[in-house]
């Protein structure tokens, strides 16, 4: 497998927070330890190769920690440098990802579907559909809006968003005033993904609707999801 960078563009700088780090002359455990970090020291990450990184002191000295030992230190910002895992790292640049997920509103129950395009490091595009099942009654809508993750560099990510959308209501046939109404909604969401393995993360969503029915009546309610998602 080819290293994940390239010489002279380092992955990462992170500091020592075990005893030590041991480092080897090349990546793999039949190469002899020639050298060893001390707690505290910082090292630049260089290359990776499978679950080899190739490090290098500010002395000067340079050799191959294994991904076990890198679990012994931390990046600048003071998180693990197993974050720095490759499958996450898929999550942290991801483009696109779809879901579904399940929830309630009330006394009902709610079904919704998404896909986002995250076109900026903290902003991404969001659309939703949802179905709204009641004893007496279906609501189907759908929202596009945008989300903001000020966190988004995290494995979780918490975000705040917000989008106009619209609905169709529809009684159930048992009813005997049965007048299907169509409007106009915006919504205001709370929520947080977080990253689970390869490409899949897990989406919490609190979201608050206000359905338009007509220029002076509009309805309030809110729904909490719960689901997985893509990421690509």
């Amino acid at each position: 497998m080819a290293p994940s960078v390239q010489p002279g563009k380092p992955l990462a700088r992170v500091r020592v927070i075990g005893p030590y780090l041991d480092m080897r002359s090349g990546p793999g455990r039949g190469y002899p330890i020639f050298y060893a970090a001390e707690r505290e020291e910082w090292v630049v990450i260089e290359l990776r190769h499978t679950d080899w990184y190739k490090v290098r002191t500010a002395r000067g000295a340079a050799g191959w920690v294994s991904r076990e030992q890198m679990r012994q230190t931390v990046t600048e910002d003071g998180v693990p440098f197993e974050l720095a895992d490759p499958t996450l790292q898929n999550f942290l640049n991801r483009r696109f990802d779809v879901g579904v997920g399940y929830g309630a509103t009330a006394k009902t129950s709610f079904t919704r579907v998404w896909a986002g395009w995250r076109f900026s490091d903290t902003l991404s595009l969001d659309i939703n559909g949802g179905d709204i099942q009641g004893q007496s009654y279906t609501i189907s809508m759908w929202t596009a809006g945008l989300l903001a993750e000020p966190w988004s560099d995290k494995r979780l990510s918490p975000f705040v968003g917000i989008g106009m959308g619209h609905y169709h209501y529809v009684p159930n046939k048992s009813r005997v005033n049965r007048h299907e109404a169509d409007g106009n909604m915006g919504v205001f969401t709370l929520g947080t993904r977080y990253y689970l393995a390869s490409r899949v993360a897990l989406r919490i969503d609190y979201s608050r609707y206000s359905a338009f029915i007509s220029d002076k009546n509009y309805r309030n309610f809110q729904a909490g999801t719960i689901g997985l998602s893509l990421h690509f």
